[in-house]
């Protein structure tokens, strides 16, 4: 093996082990044309991204979705979906300073047109 091989093979093993590490990219599990369940996708997502504003003690605009009899009712009312989608301008509404992934608003819009079921 000549003598650049080796170092130049340990650099791009090292980086490719360090890629591996940083990629921290969240996906969805669940593929929204199945059964979507509040408790396994929906409310992880909500946890994540809404209740630092949107729980009992910090209810910003009188909206609580800390539960899922607070949350269904937004579900049932389209205002949680029109709430997280992407405009034209690539931006949501919420959540504020930046936007779900894509397969997060998929598994909230396909709870809510299953019925927002509480499973």
């Amino acid at each position: 093996m000549s003598a650049g091989v080796l170092p130049a093979f340990l650099v791009l093993l090292t980086l490719s082990c360090q890629k591996k590490e940083v990629n921290l990219t969240p996906t969805c599990a669940t593929n929204p044309t199945s059964l979507v369940s509040f408790k396994r996708d929906v409310f992880p997502i909500i946890q994540t991204n809404c209740l630092s504003c949107h729980d009992e003690s910090n209810h910003n605009g009188g909206i609580i979705l800390d539960s899922y009899d607070k949350l269904q009712l937004y579900g049932k009312s389209d205002d949680l979906v029109n709430s997280i989608k992407i405009a034209s301008n690539g931006k949501a509404y919420m959540p504020k300073g930046g936007r779900l992934l894509d397969c997060e608003i998929a598994l909230i819009q396909a709870w809510v047109k299953q019925g927002v079921a509480n499973n």
